[in-house]
């Protein structure tokens, strides 16, 4: 078999050559070409808007590093849509993209999803009334579409203006009350490959920063999920779509002590393979199982 591994154009406004990736992705990307090489198949990295994937031979696509997606999403989704009326099988599909694209999905995650006021446009009123209403000291605003905590802002009760959402949403936003232990206890990423727990991650922020999703800014550590978090992560994987070829959930304990779910990452998660190799061997291993039928 052979499987087009999706990669995007660009990353971070930096353009990527032909057959690149990420940095951040390169030891990942080798450890499951290793595992995919035990296994009787190969990969082979390409561009996700290449016209000719389905004429070129591959028996599916994963979508992996295309980290640019969120630029131009409705052509991202049209391209993989045409990529499977021509034959080619692409996972997560791209019914699933739709459904991830647009964090409104933490509305149907019931209890275990992070509270989340939703707007239209990040107008100061708005604002305003969203630190009451989450009953919060301190809040975070992010864009509805996006990734790389890019447009993502921390705003204090009575220490804000205008002024600081220069830098958050130019378009629809969520905002979420600032859980103080992502300083300390940090976040959690869980991972499932094929329906089947692979492996989990805690990702810390360096003193004096919160985003926990910046490389060099951030540290990580292989460790298996608190209970109460991995409990928590089932429940809203349990009102996620089903058949997801693999899956990152992301928790923060909240300061009433209870795990919330921040994200569900079900389009092109970075796996954190190199804190836990052997999961390029379960991502493989689900993979052949999908294909197989």
């Amino acid at each position: 078999m052979r499987i087009a591994y999706l990669t995007g154009r660009s990353y971070r406004g930096a353009a990527m050559a032909p057959g690149e990736v990420p940095p951040l992705e390169v030891k990942s990307r080798e450890l499951l070409y290793a595992a995919a090489a035990e296994r009787g198949f190969s990969f082979e990295t390409v561009y996700w808007d290449e016209q000719d994937l389905p004429q070129r031979g591959f028996d599916a696509a994963i979508i992996r590093t295309c980290w640019d997606y969120h630029q131009r999403l409705e052509q991202f989704i049209a391209a993989l849509e045409a990529h499977e009326r021509a034959g080619l099988p692409v996972f997560n599909p791209p019914s699933i993209v739709r459904w991830n694209s647009r964090k409104t999905y933490l509305k149907e995650l019931g209890a275990a999803a992070i509270p989340t006021v939703w707007l239209d446009r990040t107008e100061p009123h708005a604002i305003s009334r969203a630190f009451d209403e989450l009953d919060a000291a301190e809040i975070v605003v992010k864009p509805q579409v996006g990734a790389g905590s890019i447009g993502t802002v921390r705003l204090k009760r009575n220490s804000w203006s205008a002024a600081d959402l220069i830098a958050g949403p130019s378009a629809a936003a969520m905002v979420q009350p600032y859980m103080r232990a992502i300083e300390t206890e940090g976040e959690r990423s869980l991972f499932w490959f094929g329906g089947q727990f692979s492996h989990a991650v805690r990702k810390v922020p360096n003193a004096g920063d919160w985003l926990a999703n910046i490389p060099a800014k951030t540290r990580f550590f292989a460790e298996a999920p608190p209970a109460a978090a991995l409990e928590a992560a089932e429940s809203a994987r349990a009102r996620a779509p089903g058949d997801l070829l693999y899956v990152r959930i992301d928790l923060v304990l909240g300061d009433d002590e209870r795990w919330r779910v921040i994200e569900i990452e079900a389009i092109e998660p970075y796996l954190f393979l190199d804190f836990a190799p052997e999961a390029a061997g379960f991502f493989c291993d689900a993979l052949t199982r999908v294909l197989s039928g």
